[in-house]
């Protein structure tokens, strides 16, 4: 893992900090004033928390950013900066330096609540849980697709309830990076996020329950993922989430028979496809699926339009699932494809640098020392 300097003067009274709150970004400067703005706005007090920017090799000025906020707000920041190596291994870079008993993070697009690191950590209070995480809302993003696209993740129908666990059906829940606090000793422990660019929180989550802790999902630590994708993007980012599955199932055995179904659209089509071109009295045996899949798109649209309090939600929702469903499935077929082709042998994927990692900077690419606002 990148190292970095660090050259901050600590207050001579400082008592043992209890909470880091560590966000990754590249670049998404304006993205970034908002996240760190609302971070700062936490209702919690500031004698026990910092707040750690961990900027991975971003070309904008992001310390201009940060200054600009701490013009008008008050909190414990500090700056880290690595070259450009993904939101994982930024996440390892303030693991390694965060002085906080409890990591807490969020993305540099996300906005949290004022109450959320208050309620985030709440749950720490019972020793055998290890690991948090709350939900990522989808009402009160800027842009409508983001909110249909989290809307998505949230719902059964949408994502198989892949970020809350309280839907009635939902699959294995582990917190996502945008919204999920650890202990640092057991982040320390698993050494940090895969390197990874998809899943990385998903192996991270895995690995930390792996040491026997206990997970807790708060409904009320909640932030607001301000995202943007078009249809295009969208269908591109599930098929990276796809592929990531399959590399998470050969590597952990992280697979349920949910992650399958979008594989399983493709399949339909494709058959029902030659039916409808081979015999014409197979054709309505063949649609019998179909019209259910439409059915299922039919109340994601009115779920959308309801949740989301917009009859524009209602139209894209369903355009939006249909997107992410395709690209999921075609992601998780092509690397399943690649695994086979390789006789078995586990898909290819970074080498995993944690924290700890014997990894350096290249030469002439170090990192910035590290700098404090208060």
């Amino acid at each position: 893992m990148t190292e970095a300097t660090n050259t901050t003067v600590q207050r001579a009274d400082d008592p043992r900090l209890r909470i880091s709150v560590i966000v990754p970004v590249h670049d998404r400067s304006q993205d970034l004033k908002t996240c760190l703005s609302a971070i700062l706005r936490q209702t919690r007090g500031w004698d026990d928390v910092e707040v750690l920017i961990c900027d991975d090799g971003s070309s904008d000025d992001l310390l201009q950013t940060i200054s600009g906020v701490m013009a008008t707000g008050d909190g414990p920041v500090r700056y880290l900066r690595q070259a450009h190596q993904g939101a994982g291994m930024a996440r390892n870079l303030g693991i390694a330096l965060a002085k906080g008993e409890i990591l807490a993070f969020t993305d540099s697009d996300c906005e949290p609540a004022e109450d959320w690191l208050t309620e985030l950590v709440r749950p720490f209070d019972d020793p055998s849980v290890g690991l948090v995480g709350g939900p990522i809302d989808y009402r009160g993003g800027k842009y409508i697709s983001g909110r249909c696209m989290n809307f998505l993740m949230s719902s059964t129908l949408g994502a198989a309830g892949a970020r809350n666990p309280r839907a009635v059906v939902h699959m294995q829940y582990y917190p996502r990076g945008g919204n999920l606090a650890v202990r640092t000793n057991l982040a320390r422990q698993v050494g940090g996020f895969p390197a990874t660019a998809h899943g990385e929180d998903l192996e991270f989550g895995w690995k930390v329950l792996g040491l026997g802790v206990r997970v807790a999902f708060v409904p009320t630590a909640r932030v607001v993922h301000h995202e943007k994708r078009t249809v295009f993007q969208a269908f591109w980012e599930a098929a990276h989430k796809g592929a990531a599955r399959v590399r998470l199932a050969k590597r952990h055995g992280m697979h349920e028979v949910v992650h399958a179904l979008p594989a399983i659209l493709w399949f339909y089509a494709i058959v029902a496809g030659i039916l409808w071109a081979a015999r014409v009295e197979l054709a309505m045996l063949a649609s019998l699926p179909g019209c259910l899949y439409l059915l299922a798109l039919v109340m994601l649209a009115f779920q959308g339009a309801i949740c989301l309090k917009s009859p524009a939600a209602g139209l894209l929702v369903p355009v939006y699932g249909l997107a992410m469903h395709l690209g999921y499935g075609a992601g998780y077929l092509v690397e399943w494809f690649k695994a086979f082709c390789r006789t078995g042998a586990e898909p290819v994927v970074p080498t995993h640098r944690g924290v700890g990692g014997k990894q350096r900077p290249d030469p002439g690419e170090g990192c910035c020392s590290a700098r404090r606002w208060r």
